[in-house]
């Protein structure tokens, strides 16, 4: 010790002996030198804690998690006692901190597998440690990203709290915040769900918007839905129009197919494609003569809508309309849509489909032979057997089930 003493002493004697630019410059290199050491010490401790702490809590998230999948297979009832009985002895005594591992690990849960939500014992677990409590608490005294984070558990464990404790943060000045609990609003209101529909009518609604939505819908107003159309009349925005669209179409309301009927002469050719597709979904077979009059005065993208329209109608009434279609088609890939119609549009239209594969060569044989292929299912081919398949359903006297799922419509939103 007392060698680096002299030590250090010689230094500072020899560099007194420098010009005092150089002992400026040593002074500032001497001090960055311990300062960036110190940082980096620094920041290597904070960044082990923080892996150790996150280790942590994932292995005990792994324990809480084994335990609910327990509990959530189990078709007895637990009491919210039993419940945290079993899980100071199995899992650990319950702590603040835990409580993060708790919400993740039902995340996870419902990920991994969306039917635990409807298990008996789910709502009880909740109630057990007081999850929606704990979120409510969160939500007025965290930063944004945690508020975020919260709108996003709730959605994504299908909770609802007390909606006074979202209304603030509906008017926020950020426009994630203010999409985030708006979104979430429409999901625990019981008063007036639907109000910021009504007060912003331009607002844009990106794919993600329109999938959460979607999610309320299906979750918290599948009992009460209002009537998409009113929204579709007086909103000017294309994507607002194109949701509402599929919303209906989704919920089959056959009583706004004449406001979709309407959107045909819309100036934006979205807005026509998905009002086509929603009223062949629908199967409002009244609009299929309109359909086949306006198909030569649209652009590629309302024609092929059409075409998959009349897919679904399966009226009977389109085959001539379908061949003449096909023989006019230059654009292989509305050539190869009108064939599949083809192919699925009854006797008539597999026998018309069989004659040109004989006679057709080259590229359009390709296109034929593709269709053909049992193995090459396309979108459109598995609906329209879904249609014929409900339709069976229902000459038996089973209703076939309303809509298509979140999953399914989750792709359509997106396509």
């Amino acid at each position: 010790m007392f060698e680096i003493i002299n030590y250090i002493d010689y230094l500072l004697i020899t560099v007194q002996g420098y010009p005092l630019v150089i002992q400026i410059a040593v002074f500032f290199i001497t001090v960055n030198s311990i300062l960036g050491i110190a940082i980096y010490t620094n920041l290597t401790l904070v960044r082990r804690k923080k892996q150790f702490r996150e280790r942590q809590i994932k292995k005990v998230q792994s324990r809480i998690k084994e335990f609910f999948i327990e509990v959530l297979d189990n078709d007895l009832e637990w009491n919210e006692s039993d419940i945290l009985e079993q899980f100071e002895f199995k899992v650990g005594k319950l702590t603040k901190r835990s409580f993060r591992s708790i919400v993740g690990a039902l995340e996870e849960i419902i990920k991994e597998d969306r039917s635990y939500r409807d298990a008996v014992n789910f709502d009880k677990i909740v109630s057990a440690f007081d999850v929606i409590g704990a979120l409510e608490s969160k939500l007025d005294f965290s930063d944004k990203k945690t508020r975020l984070r919260i709108f996003q558990t709730l959605s994504h464990l299908e909770l609802t709290i007390s909606d006074s404790k979202i209304l603030p943060h509906t008017y926020s000045k950020d426009f994630t915040m203010r999409q985030e609990s708006r979104s979430s609003y429409m999901g625990v209101s019981k008063n007036d769900p639907f109000k910021f529909f009504d007060q912003e009518v331009g607002a844009i609604l990106n794919d993600w918007d329109q999938i959460v939505l979607m999610q309320q819908f299906s979750i918290h107003h599948i009992d009460a839905l209002p009537d998409f159309s009113k929204w579709i009349k007086y909103s000017k925005e294309p994507t607002q129009i194109i949701f509402f669209s599929k919303m209906i179409a989704h919920f089959d309301q056959r009583t706004s197919a004449p406001t979709l009927v309407e959107l045909l002469v819309h100036e934006d050719h979205k807005v026509r494609k998905e009002a086509i597709l929603a009223l062949g979904r629908m199967r409002y077979t009244q609009v299929e003569p309109k359909l086949m009059e306006i198909y030569h005065y649209q652009p590629t993208m309302c024609q092929d809508a059409i075409i998959e329209a009349i897919a679904y109608l399966q009226t009977g009434r389109a085959f001539t309309f379908l061949r003449n279609s096909y023989e006019s088609s230059t654009n292989s890939n509305s050539k190869m849509l009108v064939a599949e119609v083809l192919y699925l549009y009854g006797v008539k239209g597999k026998a018309y489909f069989e004659q040109k594969l004989k006679e057709e060569k080259g590229f359009d044989k390709m296109i034929l032979l593709h269709v053909q292929n049992p193995l090459i299912k396309s979108d459109l081919r598995e609906r329209v057997e879904k249609i014929s398949k409900n339709e069976k359903l229902n000459v038996d006297g089973v209703e076939a089930s309303k809509g298509r799922g979140l999953e399914g419509l989750v792709q359509g939103l997106v396509s």
